[in-house]
């Protein structure tokens, strides 16, 4: 049973701390991190730690000369005037964070669960939901976060493990080149998530040892900042940091390009959003309870009860859902609202404590019915799927054609609102692009801001380039499946390229603001009745650039390892295969002082149909493998400007003098550096 004496331990204290800092932080630190450091982001969450700590120590100081309530503190250190006047402030600050915090929990919402549903419905369940999480106090609140703690935080560790895979190390390059300001501005972009430690100095009240409770503090911000680290590295890795720059709720995002065998659970969002639903929840929860206590204690003092108590609770939220309805209705004063937090707010937190400081030196049951409904509501979110519509009243698309924008936008919004059932594009496996569609550039623009803006078509749906699109689509019938399922499963189970070499609408999206890869999109035809991969259509700086055939193809997939084997047949008529692929891109110059990108061939071979294996031969082959591999490359940048080993992004990391040239005209590395082939291969049967 609760004591229900409103007093809790440090442990819950910490919890209670995490799950404040996360909600926001996971959320909006990544795109605000990309936007001013880039790459070097990681390195202003490790100085935003470094900045919650001794900001932790002011606070300390503080707690350690306090007795009873910081309201009240503040009132005897201050006066009443100013005291009051201190505490409105600090009211003010919470509630306006509650809105804002109401704001993105409802935005959030209807963008990835529930598209269709009135924005005022869902925001009047979770301040509701809020009255009740503050009407059951601070230790029902603790007991709820203590027990969940894990059960929400493992399966959020476990989509983190498995988004790993998606990572492209060269998205983490070049480091060391934003600029301070740019850094700074970094830094202090995390300190103002981490400034909502203020908290601890209201929980000073509720727990008896203040040395736990500032170690409960230390501890939530180094867990956290470890997550936002990981989490920042992730994104980075998976999106560039010019996408994530431009994301709303990337981590959101990028949990529905998460996925995990068997291919039922597509929805992966949906499922993590109960995690954010709760962390959301109690940032929420807990600015409205200290903003409308901050308040009360100005207004009505400290022993306040009863009428005046449930009257602020009740002004508070309502204050929160006016300003989240003006979030809603009016974006421009976001910006403001986020400026005004960081450059009036932000110091505000600092200043007080700094002074109070230099001061010291110089001179139970509701718990129970709380946790039962958040459980429900985290439980009921996957089931939600995206939106109201009933599964029967629901058509599920596995592919799209696509040959004309115009009809394109019209005939998706048709499909979306209209007819007899609603289309849920959540079970998309591929979109097949006609190729006079996919080489207008505006048209393409067009189509991929369409579907980004829109978040109901999956960022891991495979893209495809078709003459006629619609012909493709329509092999159902003589494939015995949809033409969808049928591209999906050859491009994970037959080929030899590995899936995650094949390009989708999520890399599309993310290199038309990187701008720094070269994608290969298959080019399908129709063999025996069969779609099969003919040649491929280039996808490089963000737009079309023309073709290339299989041969080349096959040797880009080769040279940046992701291939599972590789079979070629020389002009000597033997065939030989290469496996166990593990090449290494260095950077170098020759002799005459040109710059050679060098890819370093570490694999096995054996040649295939060929019983006069000797020492010579294998010189021979060595030599023939390395002539045929030169010559593809050279043709490949002479005639196409491509380079097949798509080394353009690993400038940052492995040859930043090269990047520093390059970066502002990239059209001039593909003609001036050369790739060449070297090393040696394991021959098995020699």
């Amino acid at each position: 049973m609760f004591s229900q004496n409103q007093k809790i331990s440090g442990r819950q204290t910490f919890r209670l701390l995490t799950y404040d800092l996360l909600g926001l932080g996971t959320l909006m630190i990544p795109p605000f991190l990309a936007r001013d450091a880039g790459t070097d982001g990681v390195f202003c969450i490790f100085l935003g730690i470094v900045a919650g700590v001794l900001y932790l120590k002011m606070l300390g100081v503080v707690l350690g000369d306090m007795n009873g309530s910081y309201p009240a503190y503040l009132e005897e250190k201050m006066g009443a005037f100013f005291g009051k006047l201190a505490t409105c402030c600090y009211g003010i600050y919470f509630v306006c964070l509650a809105g804002y915090a109401a704001y993105l929990f409802t935005d959030a919402v209807l963008k990835h669960l529930l598209r269709e549903e009135s924005f005022y419905l869902v925001l009047a369940v979770v301040l509701a939901l809020t009255a009740y999480g503050i009407w059951s106090g601070v230790e029902g609140r603790a007991r709820v976060y203590e027990v969940l703690f894990w059960i929400l935080l493992l399966p959020f560790f476990l989509i983190l493990f498995s988004s790993v895979w998606d990572v492209r190390t060269d998205y983490w390059t070049p480091v060391f080149v934003t600029n301070a300001a740019g850094v700074w501005r970094g830094t202090y972009v995390v300190f103002v998530f981490f400034s909502m430690l203020t908290l601890v100095l209201f929980l000073g009240s509720y727990v008896q040892k203040k040395k736990a409770l500032i170690k409960a503090g230390k501890m939530a911000l180094f867990f956290c900042g470890g997550i936002f680290v990981v989490l920042y590295l992730l994104l980075v890795g998976i999106f560039g940091s010019p996408a994530l720059a431009e994301m709303d709720f990337p981590a959101m995002i990028m949990m529905s390009t998460v996925q995990f065998t068997g291919g039922f659970l597509k929805r992966t969002d949906a499922l993590m959003f109960g995690i954010w639903f709760f962390t959301l929840y109690a940032f929420l929860s807990s600015t409205a309870f200290y903003g409308q206590s901050a308040l009360c204690h100005a207004f009505f003092g400290e022993k306040a009860a009863g009428a005046k108590k449930n009257g602020c609770i009740v002004a508070a939220l309502l204050a929160a859902a006016a300003l989240a309805i003006l979030f809603y209705r009016d974006n421009t004063s976001i910006a403001v609202f986020e400026n005004i937090i960081g450059y009036v707010a932000t110091p505000f937190l600092v200043l007080i404590p700094a002074l109070l400081a230099v001061a010291v030196k110089f001179t139970g049951r509701g718990a129970k019915r709380a946790a039962a409904l958040v459980m429900l509501c985290i439980f009921c979110a996957p089931l939600c799927g995206c939106n109201t519509a009933e599964l029967e009243d629901k058509n599920f698309p596995i592919e799209l054609a696509v040959s004309d924008i115009y009809d394109f936008g019209a005939s998706f919004t048709n499909e979306e609102n209209g007819g007899n059932k609603l289309a849920d594009y959540s079970h998309l496996k591929v979109v097949v692009l006609e190729q006079d569609f996919y080489e207008n550039e505006r048209a393409m623009t067009a189509f991929l801001e369409l579907l980004e803006n829109k978040l109901e078509v999956p960022r891991n749906t495979y893209v495809v380039v078709a003459e006629d699109a619609k012909k493709i689509v329509g092999l159902e019938e003589k494939l015995g499946q949809s033409a969808g399922t049928y591209i999906e499963e050859m491009f994970e189970n037959v080929t030899y390229i590995k899936k995650m070499a094949y390009p989708t609408l999520g890399t599309l999206y993310q290199e038309k603001k990187n701008r720094s890869e070269t994608l290969l999109v298959p080019y399908l035809v129709v063999l025996d009745d069969k779609p099969v991969v003919d040649h491929y259509m280039v996808w490089k700086r963000g737009q079309a650039a023309g073709e290339i055939d299989n041969e080349m193809a096959l040797l880009s997939a080769f040279t940046t390892n992701e291939m599972d084997e590789y079979t070629l047949a020389l002009g000597s008529g033997e065939q030989v295969r290469l496996f166990d692929i593990k090449n290494e891109i260095t950077f170098g110059t020759d002799k005459k002082g040109k710059r050679k990108v060098y890819v370093n061939v570490n694999c096995s071979g054996e040649v295939l149909y060929d019983e006069d294996l000797t020492a010579h031969n294998k010189q021979r082959l060595n030599e023939a493998i390395y002539s045929y591999m030169n010559q593809l490359a050279r043709t490949a940048r002479l005639e196409y400007r491509i380079d097949l080993a798509d080394s353009f992004k690993k400038l940052g990391g492995g040859a930043r003098e090269w990047y520093l040239d390059y970066r502002d005209t990239p059209q001039d590395y593909e003609k001036e550096v050369q790739l060449v082939y070297r090393g040696e291969i394991c021959w098995v049967n020699f």
